[in-house]
């Protein structure tokens, strides 16, 4: 039986350690996208209360806005995490090119996937309880995935190179 929801984010948490980073990419990229999905729609909760709490949008009234809040921010949160995600994973491309690590994109990309989960918890708290310190969510939210990503990167081998055979 495979990784539930819950395992892959306790291993995301644990992350970038080698035995989190190779459980996760055991997981099918169908989980994964879906775990991506749950997470955005966990880290909107705080965000959804306060817009309900303060007043939903506009004149809309309960139904309105939760339709507003499933089907457009939601969908809005989930391309802009997705399109981060990809860009996290060709950062990490070009990292590996510079390690010479052997790694495929589809890992990287899953990888990004699963670093991002610290950053989005911690930048929710910070957003909606602490400060809404620009710096601050930009560090958490750029800067520990892509240094999650090196170190996670270093647990793979190197690409070995192949001689070719001289002329004879």
């Amino acid at each position: 039986m495979g990784m539930g929801i819950w395992d892959a984010f306790k291993y995301s948490c644990l992350l970038p350690g080698k035995k989190a980073a190779f459980q996760l990419n055991r997981i099918p990229m169908d989980r994964t996208i879906m775990y991506i999905f749950l997470l955005v729609f966990a880290v909107s909760i705080p965000r959804a209360a306060n817009l309900a709490a303060g007043g939903a949008p506009g004149s809309l009234n309960m139904i309105q806005f939760v339709f507003y809040f499933l089907f457009v921010y939601e969908l809005l949160a989930a391309c802009t995490v997705l399109a981060g995600i990809s860009l996290l994973a060709c950062c990490g491309y070009v990292l590996r090119k510079l390690m010479k690590r052997k790694l495929a994109y589809r890992h990287l990309w899953k990888m990004s996937c699963y670093t991002i989960t610290v950053p989005l918890v911690l930048h929710t708290i910070i957003d909606e309880w602490m400060t809404k310190n620009g710096l601050v969510s930009g560090v958490v939210l750029g800067g520990y995935p892509l240094v999650c990503l090196v170190l996670m990167i270093r647990h793979y081998p190197a690409a070995r190179h192949h001689q070719q055979p001289g002329p004879v």
